[in-house]
């Protein structure tokens, strides 16, 4: 198989899907931070939809670094929790054919522990939520650097983020 690019060898095709998976991981670990505060700012300041993305994303700048560290090892507990249930419950009951008050305990706990995970995930995006506002406050002489203004026109909704340090 040759690529556009003109190679063709076994560690090419290797190293250009090692490069893909990391964007693609990298990217996908951006989104999930994002939504996470997201969903944690329309909960906490009482605005949604794109709002609270556009907040979370303005939010995030110069954090990144500190939000994959906070959600990583969520992720990967949240990712070992569904490996588990399909190991214990879904291989059983392939094997048994038939569900048994056992697997049905054990799927149950297993759910409990997920749930337990998703609330610790919501825990901690709020603590981190937090510190991102409080951190704003501080660097800006509690002013924040960024404003997020609203227009409507023409019956469309427009947010435009302002960098207040460039403002007169």
């Amino acid at each position: 198989m040759t690529l556009g690019f003109g190679y063709s060898s076994p560690t090419s095709l290797l190293l250009l899907s090692a490069t893909a998976a990391v964007l693609y991981s990298i990217i996908l670990a951006n989104a999930i931070i994002i939504c996470n505060l997201a969903l944690v700012s329309s909960g906490m300041e009482k605005c949604g939809g794109y709002l609270a993305i556009l907040k979370a994303c303005v939010m995030i700048r110069g954090r990144t670094s500190t939000a994959l560290s906070l959600a990583v090892p969520v992720n990967i507990a949240l990712a070992a929790v569904e490996a588990l249930f399909h190991y214990r419950v879904v291989r059983a009951y392939h094997h048994a054919e038939n569900p048994t008050s056992s697997m049905v305990l054990e799927g149950m706990f297993i759910a409990y522990l997920y749930s337990l995970l998703i609330v610790l995930d919501t825990i901690v995006s709020c603590v981190f939520f937090k510190s991102c506002k409080t951190a704003c406050r501080i660097d800006q002489g509690d002013r924040y650097s960024y404003r997020i203004e609203i227009e409507e026109q023409d019956g469309s909704t427009f947010a435009k983020v302002k960098n207040l340090e460039d403002l007169p």
